[in-house]
C-alpha cells in the first residue's frame, strides 16, 4: 500500500512539473529561421519618392503606468519585474501630426491594476490625447486590444474623430465590444481604410499586416526626414527582452488575459523574423507599446520625446 502511495505521489509531482514547465516555460521559444516575413526593402521603396515631407519627430504620450512579474511578459523569466507603459504614439510633421493608439481610459486602467504600488492613471494626459486625435490628420492602432482602443472606442466627439479614423476591418469589427453601453453612431458605419497589404499611410509611414497578437494587429515602419527608421511592433512582445531572449509570453498569461487567444505560432515566428531584422539593420529603432524601461532608453538617446506636441 505504501510503495502505491508513493508511485502515485511520484506520478502527480511529475504531471504538475510538467503542467507548470508547459504553462511558464513551454512552447515558446522562437523558431530558427522565419524567411520572407518581414520585407524592409519593399517598405523603403514605399516611402523613396517622399524626401522633403516625410514626419521630423516620434512623441510618446504615456496614459498610465503599472508593473508586473517579468514572468507576465517573457516565458521562463522567473525573476525581475516588467515596467509597464499604457500611451499613444504621436507623428510629428513640420504642419501636421499623426496618432497612432487609443491607449486606455481611467475605468479600464483600474480594472487592469498589477501593482497597487506602482499603477498610475493621468486625466489630464488622456484628455490630451482625446484632443491630440482631433487635431491629427489620421489616428490609426496598432491592433484592437482593450488597452490601445479606449480612446477611440469611448472617445467624447465621435462625430469629429470618425472621419480621421484609418484602420482595418478588424479593428473596426472590435469597436463595439469595448464601447460602454451603444458605440457611437459615427463609428458603427467605419469603412476599412487599410486594405490588409502593406500600404503607404502617409509620406514616410507604412503600415505593415502581421496579425497573430490579434487578427487585426500591425506594424508602422516610419522614417523621418533625417534618415532615423522607426519599427513599431505594437505587442508582439511586451518587453525587448523578449527579443533578446527569442520568448514569447508564456502559455499561462494567454490563459488568463486573452479572449481570442493570440497565435503562438505566428507570434514566435514574428520574434525570429524582428530579431534577424535587427541584427541585419542594427539603426533600425524597434520598439514595442509598453515598455516602459526602453522607452525611457529611447528617450534618454533623444530618439523620441515623452510628450504630446500642440
Amino acid at each position: 500500500m505504501i510503495k502505491w502511495i508513493s508511485r502515485i505521489t511520484g506520478a502527480v509531482a511529475l504531471i504538475a512539473l510538467g503542467l507548470g514547465w508547459w504553462l511558464f516555460v513551454g512552447l515558446s521559444k522562437a523558431p530558427a529561421a522565419a524567411p520572407g516575413l518581414v520585407d524592409i526593402a519593399a517598405w523603403r521603396a514605399m516611402t523613396a519618392a517622399d524626401a522633403g515631407a516625410k514626419p521630423v519627430q516620434i512623441r510618446v504620450l504615456e496614459v498610465g503606468r503599472d508593473s508586473a512579474p517579468m514572468l507576465a511578459a517573457r516565458a521562463g523569466a522567473f525573476g525581475g519585474k516588467w515596467q509597464t507603459s499604457y500611451n499613444a504614439v504621436q507623428i510629428v510633421y513640420p504642419d501636421r501630426t499623426l496618432v497612432i493608439g487609443g491607449a486606455l481610459d481611467h475605468l479600464t486602467s483600474e480594472g487592469m491594476v498589477q501593482s497597487q504600488a506602482d499603477w498610475q492613471f493621468d486625466d489630464a494626459a488622456y484628455d490630451e490625447l482625446t484632443d491630440a486625435m482631433l487635431r491629427a490628420d489620421q489616428v490609426l492602432m496598432t491592433h484592437e486590444h482593450l488597452d490601445h482602443i479606449m480612446a477611440i472606442a469611448r472617445h467624447p466627439d465621435p462625430d469629429a474623430l470618425a472621419p480621421r479614423l484609418v484602420l482595418n476591418a478588424a479593428q473596426i469589427s472590435a469597436l463595439p465590444q469595448f464601447a460602454l453601453g451603444e458605440l457611437a453612431p459615427a463609428l458603427k458605419g467605419l469603412s476599412p481604410r487599410l486594405d490588409g497589404a502593406a500600404q503607404q499611410v502617409a509620406p514616410g509611414i507604412v503600415a505593415v499586416p502581421m496579425p497573430g497578437h490579434t487578427p487585426g494587429s500591425q506594424l508602422f515602419f516610419i522614417t523621418l526626414e533625417n534618415g532615423q527608421e522607426y519599427l513599431m511592433i505594437g505587442d508582439i512582445v511586451w518587453s525587448m527582452t523578449s527579443l533578446e531572449e527569442l520568448t514569447m509570453r508564456p502559455v499561462f498569461t494567454q490563459f488568463i488575459i486573452f479572449d481570442p487567444n493570440e497565435d503562438r505560432e505566428a507570434i514566435r515566428t514574428q520574434i525570429r523574423a524582428l530579431r534577424d531584422l535587427m541584427q541585419a539593420e542594427p539603426d533600425l529603432v524597434v520598439f514595442p507599446s509598453h515598455d516602459r524601461v526602453w522607452l525611457d532608453e529611447l528617450s534618454s538617446r533623444g530618439l523620441i520625446e515623452w510628450g504630446f506636441t500642440d
